[in-house]
C-alpha cells in the first residue's frame, strides 16, 4: 500500500514541526504540506493530494468546524482527523457531526495519533480514548441547542459571565478560588467550544443571548 500522505492544519508552528519529526521514522505515513490557515489549508489539500488532514479546531483566521466543512464541500475524499486540546464530548459530537472521521487530543501519546491517522484512512472512525462513545453519541442524538452557552460546563458557565463582565483571570481566580492559570485554560477550553477567538467575541455572544431572553 501507497504511504498515507498527511497535511497539517495548525496554527502553532512548534505543533507542525514536532509532528513532522514524530511521523518521519513511519514507512507508511508521509507529511505531503501545512497550513496555519484556511485559505492555505484549502488550497493544500486538493495540491497535495492529502489522504488525511490533520485539523486543530482552534485556528486564528477561522473556526475550525467551519473550515472542516469546507475541506469536505471541496474535496469529499479528504479524510479528517481532528487533533485539538479539547477533550469534550459535545466538541467531539460536533466535529463528527460536520464530516470528521477522527477525533484526538493533543496530550494523548503519539502512537494514539498514528494509529488515529491509520485508521481514518481506511474510512474507520476514531475516538480518543480520554472520551467515551456513549457520551459523544447521546450528544450526537440531541436536538439542537437554542443556547449555545449549553455546551459549557457549570464551571465553564461562572467563568465566562465573569470573564464578559469584564474580570480580569486574576480576578476570577479570586472569586473562584481558583489559580489564574486555571483560569486561563478554561478561558481558552471556553474561547474554543464557542468558536470565538477573543474576549470581544464572547462578550458579544453575551449581548446576544441576554437579548434573546428579554421578554417582548
Amino acid at each position: 500500500m501507497e504511504p498515507c500522505n498527511v497535511l497539517l492544519v495548525d496554527d502553532h508552528v512548534v505543533f507542525r514541526e514536532c509532528m513532522k519529526l514524530l511521523l518521519r521514522p513511519c514507512a507508511d505515513l508521509r507529511v505531503v504540506g501545512e497550513a496555519s490557515g484556511p485559505p492555505d489549508a484549502y488550497q493544500a489539500a486538493t495540491s497535495s493530494q492529502a489522504d488525511v488532514v490533520l485539523l486543530d479546531l482552534k485556528l486564528r483566521e477561522g473556526d475550525g468546524l467551519s473550515v472542516l466543512r469546507e475541506l469536505l464541500r471541496r474535496n469529499p475524499a479528504c479524510r479528517v482527523l481532528v487533533v485539538t486540546m479539547v477533550d469534550d464530548p459535545a466538541r467531539a459530537a460536533e466535529a463528527f457531526e460536520a464530516g470528521a472521521l477522527g477525533y484526538v487530543t493533543k496530550d494523548e501519546p503519539f502512537e494514539s495519533v498514528a494509529d488515529a491517522i491509520r485508521a481514518v484512512r481506511t474510512g474507520a472512525r476514531y475516538l480518543s480514548r480520554k472520551l467515551s462513545s456513549a457520551d459523544v453519541e447521546q450528544y450526537r442524538r440531541r436536538p439542537p441547542r437554542a443556547d449555545p452557552l449549553g455546551v459549557l460546563t457549570m464551571r465553564e458557565r461562572e467563568i465566562f459571565d465573569l470573564i464578559v463582565q469584564g474580570l480580569t483571570s486574576a480576578q476570577v481566580g479570586t472569586r473562584l478560588f481558583i489559580s489564574p492559570r486555571t483560569v486561563e485554560t478554561h478561558r481558552a477550553r471556553i474561547l474554543e467550544k464557542l468558536g470565538a477567538r477573543s474576549v470581544i467575541d464572547l462578550v458579544r455572544l453575551a449581548a446576544r443571548q441576554s437579548a434573546r431572553t428579554q421578554p417582548s
